[in-house]
């Protein structure tokens, strides 16, 4: 069985960015320059300047992602960044309109953070794809870079009983703190959830049932591959540490 936790998430401070729908992007592999451009300038501190650096004129291999490196710190540094208090999930709703159709849909899930298992025979994290050595690098390189997950891993778990889509749909009521509509006029909800809070039972239960069978990798098996090579290789370095963040995505 996967091994499923709350964490602590970094995300933008609402004091220093106040529209939250003027720094999210869409996933780094679907962007071009040209749409990686359109984003930062609308606001200096879209998330795309640390997902997907841009390369600069005169840029040696790994510039862009020491780049990237330094505005993560410089962004933590100034407030822009903050790391919430307490370990928490990150409720997130979607309501969007099938394509042809007006027919609106809702659909949830969460964020968390999952164990590193290597893929194979009997893990508890499934692949369903083949990744390709250059994305691979890419996003290597970035975390290598930065020491952290810009983007997630997309996941699917089994419910046959529908209690998790009641338990979401029960965190998910009253005023979302994040509320946003993207380029393809889907909206976005985020509710921060805390592990220890009033629905300290609830988190669990909802845990214990994404964690009760393998989670089988929807998005990001490229970044799922980076991170188990990221792992290893500080574990190399820093094997004494006790559940160190990098065992994690």
């Amino acid at each position: 069985m996967p091994l499923i936790r709350p964490f602590r998430a970094l995300r933008y401070a609402v004091d220093v960015v106040a529209d939250p729908g003027a720094v999210v992007a869409p996933p780094y592999d679907v962007l071009t320059p040209a749409d990686q451009t359109r984003l930062l300038a609308r606001h200096p501190k879209n998330v795309v300047r640390l997902d997907a650096p841009l390369e600069e004129a005169g840029d040696a291999e790994d510039d862009r992602y020491r780049r990237a490196a330094r505005t993560l710190a410089a962004w933590r540094s100034d407030g822009t960044f903050h790391k919430d208090p307490r370990p928490a999930i990150y409720v997130h709703e979607q309501v969007y309109r099938v394509p042809g159709t007006a027919v609106e849909r809702t659909q949830r899930g969460f964020f968390a953070r999952l164990r590193l298992e290597p893929l194979g025979a009997g893990s508890g994290v499934l692949p369903h794809e083949r990744t390709l050595a250059g994305p691979r690098e890419d996003r290597y390189r970035l975390l290598r870079a930065t020491g952290v997950n810009t983007s997630p891993v997309i996941g699917l778990y089994d419910d046959p009983s529908g209690r998790a889509a009641a338990i979401l749909a029960t965190l998910a009521a009253g005023p979302p703190p994040i509320d946003v509509v993207d380029d393809d006029g889907v909206e976005h909800r985020l509710w921060v959830v805390e592990a220890d809070g009033p629905q300290s039972g609830p988190v669990g239960e909802l845990i214990a049932i994404a964690a009760a069978e393998p989670v089988t990798i929807a998005d990001g098996h490229h970044r799922y591959e980076t991170a188990l090579r990221y792992r290893d290789e500080r574990r190399m370095s820093r094997s004494c540490e006790e559940d160190p963040a990098f065992d994690y995505l």
